[in-house]
């Protein structure tokens, strides 16, 4: 079933894209990368055949095409079950995809926004909502961690870490970081793990790669230099 070599299409600078190469490399899959920019229309045009929405992650894997990265996790995830991503108790899978989704509606689009915005008081309102949607995120979190559930690093930290990774922008461009103060313990004590995987060293760029590729992000402009 799952004996032929995938392809995934990533864009290096993509927190999305970072999700499914995260999944890849945790579960220690060989796999054929694929660097594409959907924001140079030569690449777009030639990647739209594979994805119609032209964006990335996408895995191509025995003649067929997964996209969306949560689903690309998931696909990952059943395909090669070793090392698994999700819990196998019904309710803990639902429950990691619950908090998934809430970092997918409350967590990332305040990080754009906050990002995006080019006035000061749309920039603090971004700020103070993504700082207190991380504090309900890691409310929910294991107790004892220090990942999302426990001892096994799992969809939830996939879907988070990238963008976690990419606040070194919003510490450039905005000033952002979050507190050390006690109601962030729980959140800097998973980041303290979560970024010495050798999958995340992997797949995060450095530091100032980043925080030139979304300079025009930065200036209120969503391409990628």
């Amino acid at each position: 079933m799952a004996d032929s070599k995938p392809q995934a299409y990533i864009s290096w600078f993509c927190p999305f894209a970072q999700r499914a190469w995260l999944a890849l490399l945790e579960k220690g899959i060989d796999f054929e990368y694929k660097e594409v920019n959907p924001y140079d229309e030569s690449e777009r045009v030639k990647y739209l055949k594979i994805n119609p929405l032209g964006l990335v992650p996408a895995i191509v894997h025995q003649g067929h095409v997964v996209y969306e990265s949560a689903i690309c996790i998931e696909y990952i995830d059943e395909q090669w079950p070793e090392t698994p991503v999700l819990p196998n108790d019904p309710y803990r899978r639902a429950y990691e995809r619950i908090w998934s989704d809430h970092i997918s509606k409350k967590i990332v689009p305040q990080y754009y926004a906050m990002l995006l915005k080019q006035s000061h008081e749309d920039r603090e309102t971004a700020r103070k909502a993504l700082l207190e949607q991380l504090v309900v995120l890691t409310d929910a979190m294991d107790k004892e961690g220090p990942y999302f559930r426990g001892s096994a690093f799992g969809m939830v930290d996939m879907m988070l870490a990238p963008f976690v990774a990419r606040f070194v922008v919003l510490k450039h461009y905005r000033g952002f970081q979050v507190p050390t103060e006690d109601r962030y313990a729980r959140f800097n004590r998973w980041w303290a793990a979560v970024k010495e995987r050798d999958s995340m060293t992997k797949s995060t760029p450095e530091d100032e790669r980043l925080v030139d590729v979304y300079k025009g992000y930065a200036a209120g402009n969503p391409t990628m230099s």
